[in-house]
């Protein structure tokens, strides 16, 4: 008994020190190599396989603003819009001309992006529902040429129809999401004499949803086929190889570190507006801590957004965090936040500050975009009450209008995410333009919003648990059954002991008595 009194703590000695020395200085920093690998893009990696080509299409949401009283409108009366959607749209993405630095820590390459409608998801919306909405393309033309050359708006005043076609009465038209969205409005047809020179200029000026249409004789306009069987421009990213904080993170676009889009410093140096922070979006650099903020750059509206730790959260019953912009995104914005240089002033009559500055809660993306067009949350969530109180049908809702990523922190994996922007016009009275003479007062006028993300399918979640929960959990389970197998072998053996030792005692007790009582006996 003695020797299994020895033996019995020694062993639970030996398993719960192997638990704490396996749970605590050998498992973590296999678990840790073991994520780094799987993250660093290296060529040829799993990783680098699902980098190259995203495994899962994103969902691209589209929202659009029907407005149901144009009529009402043209005469000077209060615009009310009605949104419909979403058009779903999957989109894939897939990386060309990829090129490693010589030391491997940059990568370089286009991304091609194209989309497929998904009728199902979409129901009951369909790409041939007739809508009504601003005419984007033609309040775009007379702005810039209000902006540019406002001389001859009389002159073009009078050949809009030549333009835009007969039914050029109105700041708004009727067409289809599949034409307005991807398809192409015409323009421009057989386009002669003046109109032919508009027609021109405005086609040399290759904005990026202007382009000729398909039988050559006019032009056509879309919100977003620059985007379909296309690229956004060239990236070169950090892969993490060196310093893993840095995975991801975009080092250059289009070959540069800033962008020219917004305005320099007063000295000529880059200013905040600048530069270019952050990832793409698709991943961020793992081991997050809940205090950590990130940077995410899009091209659609030319600027990096910062995302801020809210709560922890799961998905599919995978841990993560969650991160959301702040309500001050766009609000924010002049000469008292130090970055007034998102106050380009390109567009004549807007609803601006003293300094030039749009109210609050929205940016100009002429620059940007190479069209008036105005980004803002979906339906000026946090922005100037004003641009609510001028149209009828605007519902801000902090929970489907915020910008937000949830990612698994270890990895830094998305799990559900939405990139989240409203594009507008401004709808206003324009010197000699006949069709906007009861525009009174100026208005923000929204022509649709936009929710680019994605929801993590149960195949890639299933790698993400497969990969690492479940053997996180393999590994605690191991560490804890040692830990507590050989505790209890420990506390066992203790009560063990001093049990056998009550008995002992007690056993002892009882001869003492007995030899006492015969040695009594025999006194006798």
């Amino acid at each position: 008994m003695s020797n299994w009194i020895l033996v019995g703590p020694i062993v639970g000695i030996v398993l719960l020190a192997s638990g704490l020395i396996l749970g605590y200085l050998v498992f973590p920093p296999i678990v840790t190599k073991t994520i780094v690998e799987s993250v660093q893009i290296v060529k040829d990696s799993d990783q680098y396989g699902r980098w190259k080509e995203v495994p899962q299409p994103l969902d691209f949401k589209v929202y659009i603003f029907n407005v149901t009283n144009p009529l009402e409108v043209q005469q000077g009366g209060t615009p009310r819009v009605e949104e419909i959607g979403p058009y779903v749209y999957l989109q894939y993405r897939r990386k060309y001309n990829i090129r490693f630095s010589r030391d491997n820590e940059q990568v370089s390459y286009y991304q091609q992006q194209t989309f497929k409608f998904d009728a199902e998801r979409s129901h009951p919306y369909r790409e041939d529902d007739p809508i009504v909405v601003l005419n984007m393309h033609m309040n775009s033309i007379i702005q810039t040429i209000e902006h540019d050359s406002p001389f001859i708006l009389s002159m073009l005043n009078g050949e809009l129809k030549n333009i835009f076609g007969p039914d050029a009465t109105s700041m708004f038209m009727t067409t289809t999401p599949k034409k307005f969205l991807f398809d192409g409005v015409e323009f421009c047809k057989d386009a002669v004499g003046v109109a032919q020179l508009v027609c021109m200029t405005v086609e040399d000026r290759k904005s990026q949803s202007i382009t000729k249409s398909d039988d050559g004789r006019g032009l056509k306009f879309s919100m977003f086929s620059h985007k379909n069987v296309t690229h956004d421009g060239l990236y070169e990213i950090n892969t993490g190889i060196r310093r893993l904080e840095k995975l991801m993170k975009i080092e250059r676009w289009n070959e540069q570190k800033t962008l020219k889009t917004w305005k320099a410093d007063k000295f000529g140096a880059p200013s905040v507006c600048q530069y270019i922070n952050g990832t793409d979006g698709s991943a961020v650099a793992p081991f997050r801590e809940k205090n950590d903020n990130f940077y995410i750059y899009s091209s659609d509206i030319c600027r990096s957004v910062q995302l801020f730790y809210q709560r922890e959260t799961e998905y599919k019953g995978i841990p993560g965090y969650r991160y959301e912009t702040r309500e001050n995104f766009l609000t924010d914005i002049g000469p008292c936040y130090g970055n007034e240089c998102f106050c380009i002033d390109k567009i004549s009559g807007a609803l601006k500050e003293d300094n030039g500055c749009l109210y609050s809660g929205a940016i100009d993306l002429t620059d940007c975009l190479d069209a008036p067009i105005v980004a803002t949350l979906p339906h000026f969530y946090g922005g100037h009450p004003t641009y609510e109180k001028m149209i009828d049908g605007i519902n801000p809702n902090p929970e489907k209008h915020q910008i937000f990523l949830e990612v698994e922190p270890r990895t830094g994996s998305p799990l559900r995410g939405g990139k989240k922007a409203q594009f507008n016009m401004f709808l206003k009275k324009i010197d000699y333009i006949t069709m906007t003479s009861n525009f009174k007062t100026p208005r923000l006028f929204p022509v649709l919003w936009v929710d680019e993300g994605i929801e993590l399918n149960d195949e890639m979640a299933g790698l993400i648990k497969n990969d690492l929960i479940n053997t996180l959990l393999i590994l605690d389970i191991v560490q804890w059954t040692l830990v507590g197998v050989g505790a209890a072998l420990i506390v066992g053996m203790l009560i063990w002991f001093f049990l056998a030792k009550k008995r002992m005692s007690k056993t002892s007790s009882t001869e003492i008595i007995t030899d006492a009582s015969t040695s009594k006996s025999e006194v006798n």
